[in-house]
């Protein structure tokens, strides 16, 4: 590695979020005896939140189990594809990352089973909803990339076509208002192909069985990779930081759950 590469580095890890703010974090410390302690505690917890090793450790049991089990299934009724966020306002493509990568998957699915999609995500401003966001990212792909999409206002069984739920504000409505396009449909216990982030699926799937639906899980979006580590895993990185909140807002939601009796 170059002299020029590694300061480069050193910069980003260092000067840059969330790295300087545990520098100065690490600095109050030596200089502030009376809360020496709390500060060195939260730059300690805020270190370790940003750091690669911590966050995988975090993130690898809720994705574990959903890595290499994909299956088809024959008598499945449909894919389910699971909101992920969206970007208001984007000139194109509004989806944000992961939402657009349950999407594609829960598409090619959908197209290579000749089943109905139906995705569930909503918002609180009905006019600016993240189905809608879903629908102008498929238009898109229809148009530039000719793929040919079918799009519908009801569940056709057995059948591709492309339906959006536009109510749900969080995984459970997901699921309760996902079961009632598809009992209008003449549906009571649909089996579904179940599309979401990976670190998301074992919550979405308690809460779409409370809700009576059969799962095969088919996980997307995968935030543990197996690239080999390096020295630079050791330093503070917003992304790593981001895995970890991932993580524990999962963890968060499980206990939950729990604490619910689902």
């Amino acid at each position: 590695m170059s002299l020029v590469y590694i300061v480069s580095k050193l910069f980003t890890y260092l000067i840059l979020p969330p790295g300087i703010f545990i520098l100065l974090l690490f600095v109050a410390a030596l200089f502030l005896k009376r809360f020496r302690v709390l500060f060195l505690l939260v730059a300690s917890v805020f270190y370790l939140l940003s750091n690669n090793f911590v966050a995988n450790f975090l993130l690898l049991p809720l994705e574990l189990p959903y890595r290499d089990n994909f299956k088809t299934i024959q008598d499945a009724d449909a894919v389910v594809v699971l909101g992920g966020g969206d970007i208001k306002g984007s000139v194109n493509l509004p989806l944000s990352g992961g939402a657009y990568k349950r999407a594609i998957y829960g598409l090619m699915i959908a197209k290579t089973e000749d089943l109905p999609l139906v995705f569930s995500g909503g918002g609180r401003d009905k006019r600016d909803s993240e189905a809608k966001s879903f629908l102008k990212s498929m238009t898109e792909l229809q148009k530039y990339l000719l793929v040919d999409l079918k799009f519908s206002d009801k569940l056709h069984k057995k059948k591709f076509s492309i339906l959006t739920e536009d109510r749900s504000l969080d995984t459970f409505q997901n699921a309760k208002y996902t079961k009632e396009i598809f009992e209008k449909a003449g549906v009571k216990k649909p089996l579904i192909y179940l599309v979401t982030s990976a670190y998301h699926m074992t919550r979405a799937i308690r809460l779409y069985g409370r809700f009576g639906f059969k799962i095969i899980p088919s996980a997307t979006d995968f935030k543990v990779n197996n690239k080999q580590s390096d020295i630079w895993d050791y330093f503070p990185q917003m992304e790593a930081f981001y895995k970890s909140y991932l993580a524990i807002h999962e963890y968060a939601g499980l206990l939950s759950l729990k604490l619910r009796g689902i």
